[in-house]
């Protein structure tokens, strides 16, 4: 029986701050998982001659994406968007704070995302784009009547030849 092929929402999302080996470190909660986008694409060009396509070739694929979280998690924009957080004070005075650059730093992560599916009791769906940098974000508002849901937009890249990864389980598993 098939499992795991039938996800519906999102239960966690996780970033991992690659070091310079592309190895993931830690986990860093994303909290309040609202969404995982991912797209791969490949263009292709043609070789035309003789009022005919001679050839087409596909060009390599291209990982482009979003993630959006319901909380405004300053550990979770440190990891993936570089910066150090900062605590201050005692409760119940306390301020976290993180400074956002100026300068285009090129702080790449790993994102995993998984939910549950809905095909077999208990089963689950993982992905995990292997290496990430945000081109864009994080996208906040402030509005009357609304809820700020950070957002960031990203490119990846393969490591060792590998996009993402994705996972059926026959029983969910929790991110780690």
């Amino acid at each position: 029986m098939a499992y795991g092929e039938v996800p519906r929402g999102i239960e966690d999302i996780k970033a991992y701050v690659l070091n310079s080996s592309d190895v993931p470190g830690a986990a860093v909660d994303g909290p309040g998982a609202r969404n995982l986008n991912w797209t791969i694409e490949s263009d292709s060009d043609q070789l035309e001659g003789d009022n005919s396509i001679i050839a087409v070739v596909r060009n390599p694929k291209r990982l482009t994406g979003s993630v959006e979280v319901g909380r405004t998690n300053l550990a979770f924009f440190a990891a993936v968007v570089g910066g150090t957080v900062a605590t201050s004070g005692s409760t119940p005075n306390g301020v976290t704070t993180l400074d956002e650059s100026a300068s285009a730093g090129s702080r790449y992560t790993q994102i995993k995302g998984n939910t549950y599916s809905q095909d077999a009791s208990g089963s689950g769906y993982e992905v995990t784009l292997k290496k990430l940098l945000v081109t864009g974000g994080p996208t906040e508002t402030l509005a009357v009547g609304e809820w700020s849901t950070p957002g960031f937009d990203f490119e990846g890249s393969a490591v060792s030849g590998v996009l993402l990864t994705r996972k059926n389980y026959e029983t969910y598993t929790p991110l780690t």
